[in-house]
Parts: C-alpha cells; sequence; structure tokens
C-alpha cells in the first residue's frame, strides 16, 4: 500500500518535465511561452485549437502547461468549465480528453470512472488513429489505477502476445514500451524498435521511412526512453538542436514544416527540454 500510495502517474512525470524544461529557457522566453498560454485560453475556460475555438483536446494540453507553469487562474477556470459540464462533444478524443481533465482538475466523479468505461471509451474511439488511441487510454488506465497489481497482472498477460505491426508510428511504440514497462514486461525489443526511429543529426520520426524528424514523435520517444533507464546521452544534442530550431516566440512548431503555433506542440518542444534536463 504505501508503494503504491508514493506511485505519481505518468500524467502528472509529463508536468514536472514540463516544469523542468520550461526553467531551462531563460527569462524572457519563460515570459513568451506563459503569455502565449494565456492567450489560448477560451473566454468559456477551456483552451482553444489552432481556428481559436475551445476543444477539449487541446484544453488537455493547456491544463498541463498551466499546472507546470503556476497558472492558477487557468487552471481554476478550467476546472469551472469541466465541472459545468457544457461539451459540445465528447466524442473520440473528447472522451478520453475529459477524463483527464476532470482528474487533473479534481472533478470527483472522474476519479470513479471504472475499467468498463474505460474500455468501453476505448471501444468507441476507433475513429482515432492507432498511435493517439493507445497513448490516451494508457495515460487515463495509468491515471486511474496506478499501480494496482491485480489489473496490472492482466494487462501484461495482454501485452505479452501482442506484436506490433512494423509500419505503426514511434508515438505508438512509445506509449507500447511504456505500457510493457508499468507492468513489468519484457522491454527490450520495443527498446530497439523505438531507437530505430531516430535519425543522427535531426531527432525521431513518427516514421523511420519520412525525410524529417519532429517534436511530437521525438518527445515522447525520450520520454518513454528515459523513463525505462535508456542512456540519452548520445542523442541529446541532436534532440535538442530539433527543440531550439523550433521554439518561436512563446510557442514551439511541429518541426516537420508546419508553422502553425499552438498548445500541443509547445507540450511537446519543453516536454523534450524537460527530458533532457
Amino acid at each position: 500500500m504505501k508503494n503504491q500510495a508514493a506511485y505519481l502517474p505518468f500524467y502528472l512525470q509529463f508536468i514536472a518535465e514540463i516544469e523542468n524544461g520550461f526553467w531551462m529557457l531563460d527569462e524572457k522566453s519563460r515570459a513568451e511561452v506563459a503569455d502565449f498560454v494565456k492567450t489560448q485560453q477560451h473566454k468559456n475556460g477551456a483552451f482553444t485549437d489552432r481556428a481559436g475555438n475551445p476543444d477539449l483536446y487541446y484544453s488537455l494540453f493547456g491544463a498541463w502547461l498551466s499546472k507546470a507553469l503556476n497558472l492558477d487562474e487557468q487552471l481554476t477556470s478550467l476546472g469551472n468549465f469541466i465541472v459545468s459540464g457544457k461539451f459540445d462533444s465528447q466524442k473520440g478524443v473528447g472522451q478520453f480528453s475529459v477524463l483527464l481533465l476532470g482528474l487533473l482538475t479534481g472533478v470527483p466523479e472522474y476519479s470513479k470512472t471504472g475499467m468498463i468505461k474505460l474500455v468501453r471509451i476505448f471501444r468507441e474511439t476507433k475513429n482515432l488513429g492507432p498511435a493517439y488511441r493507445f497513448f490516451l487510454f494508457m495515460l487515463s488506465f495509468d491515471a486511474l489505477y496506478g499501480k494496482n497489481r491485480l489489473i496490472y497482472f492482466f494487462a501484461r498477460i495482454i501485452l505479452r502476445f501482442y506484436k506490433p505491426s512494423v509500419d505503426l508510428p514511434c508515438s505508438f511504440l512509445a506509449a507500447l514500451l511504456l505500457a510493457k514497462f508499468i507492468t513489468g514486461g519484457k522491454i527490450n525489443r520495443e527498446t530497439l524498435l523505438l531507437q530505430a526511429f531516430f535519425e543522427k543529426g535531426a531527432g525521431f520520426k513518427a516514421f523511420r521511412e519520412q525525410p524529417n524528424a519532429d517534436l511530437l514523435s521525438t518527445a515522447v520517444a525520450l520520454f518513454a526512453l528515459k523513463k525505462t533507464g535508456t542512456d540519452l546521452r548520445l542523442i541529446a544534442p541532436d534532440c535538442l538542436k530539433l527543440a531550439g530550431e523550433n521554439y518561436d516566440n512563446g510557442a514551439f512548431l511541429s518541426g516537420d514544416g508546419d508553422f502553425s503555433r499552438d498548445l500541443e506542440y509547445t507540450f511537446y518542444g519543453l516536454l523534450i527540454l524537460g527530458t533532457l534536463s
């Protein structure tokens, strides 16, 4: 019971790494990042997508960033939005997002989410890409059940017989590596598969055949490898260079040629910095 109480869910570990990354920036850049996050909050308390519309998925990144940057006013407004239950839609990615948002902001009903409901959400989100779907399920599962030995025992058995396809994206393998690690499974194969997405002089790519590295793939790969004990010293300079090249006045770009500034990639940029701090 003592070890279980001390366990820190992965989404809170993300936030801790984001805070570390934020403090790696100089004072001017920290002020720019904080201002950018604030400008991305809608008047109803949610955070906005690239088009400026309130969005549950982007609210998830806004919430994690606000927590890491100690933006209490933004978190309070977001918490009131979640308590209100006034969402346009909770389908697809929104179902996982609102669950994780409810857990972060302390809305009691979300902490009581049972395994049956969580599996139902997973089944109802088949429209999501496999990487996002598995990643959000894993974060939700981990946040709700921590180190529940019985549930993790059954999860380990299921994962033992799962053989990932060769065409899966980097982010999926990163989530799979973490899932096997936290359930006590063997991770040698997944570690090697994930490392194969790294390109010297660039960073991690979404798919091995792609020409460009990107911040999302690099951030989640670094986080998974660090948490599972991989030495990152040889690849750190290239990954830091990628993050630095994609910083833009308080936000981070995706790294793959898209010049849009948003909360999601700002999260990934800071995650790279924090993981390597």
